[in-house]
């Protein structure tokens, strides 16, 4: 990465440009290694800055940008000094865009590359991909609407084929991965069951039997959801 200092030599007196001057003015090229890792200068490289990352108040801070190599190196930056996290992938990846696909304001990462891979990476380094079933020639993402007048994010990609495929409404509920005990946790119609079968919601072990249960035994549990209640209600008469 390289910066520009604002303040650069004049040289006057209609004078030409000496070696020296011509050195300095080259040295106001700022040069900045990002990792120890030693790259190619011969292959290209995408930028894209003014990744959102919060509310507004949070936008004031140091901008975000993102870069992304031929040979496969990804990277997330704060300012010209600050990595925030490097990934390398065995794709030559030849476009790179940002998107907010789970509405919370924080502008993931999206790259592509010509076989079709696409990645899309959050702040957090983690990393949701797919695959397009054709190669790439070239890729864009935004928020467009494609149907209604509501904008959507959407991924546009265009085959070596002279087709251009457009998925709109790409939208995810999270990028952290959780699991299914969890996501039960917060849904009420759930919660209902568990009081109804007596189960204290606290109980971890008793509702992980209970999916267990569910999932692979789905006759035997059937039997069990009609008798369990009963069972509870003689217990408490006594």
């Amino acid at each position: 990465l390289c910066t520009w200092k604002p303040e650069h030599q004049v040289v006057t007196g209609g004078e030409s440009m000496s070696a020296t001057s011509r050195e300095t003015s080259l040295r106001d090229v700022v040069l900045h290694q990002t990792s120890g890792r030693i790259h190619n200068k011969n292959v290209s490289t995408h930028l894209i800055g003014s990744i959102s990352h919060g509310s507004t108040g949070e936008s004031g801070k140091s901008g975000l940008f993102a870069l992304c190599t031929l040979d496969g190196t990804l990277k997330l930056m704060e300012g010209s000094d600050k990595l925030l996290w490097s990934v390398q992938v065995d794709h030559q990846l030849f476009a790179l865009e940002k998107l907010d696909v789970t509405g919370n304001g924080h502008e993931e990462v999206v790259a592509c590359a010509w076989d079709g891979q696409t990645y899309i990476i959050d702040h957090n380094r983690t990393v949701v991909r797919f695959q397009v079933d054709e190669n790439v020639s070239a890729f864009c993402a935004g928020m467009y609407a494609c149907k209604g007048a509501q904008n959507s994010p959407c991924l546009v990609y265009v085959s070596f084929n002279h087709k251009i495929y457009v998925y709109w409404d790409v939208q995810l509920e999270r990028m952290e991965s959780t699991n299914l005990l969890k996501v039960l946790e917060t849904n009420k119609e759930f919660r209902d069951i568990l009081q109804q079968l007596a189960i204290d919601v606290e109980d971890t072990l008793a509702i992980r039997d209970l999916v267990h249960e569910t999932l692979y035994f789905p006759d035997e549990q059937k039997e069990t959801s009609i008798t369990r209640p009963r069972t509870y209600a003689i217990v408490g008469e006594s």
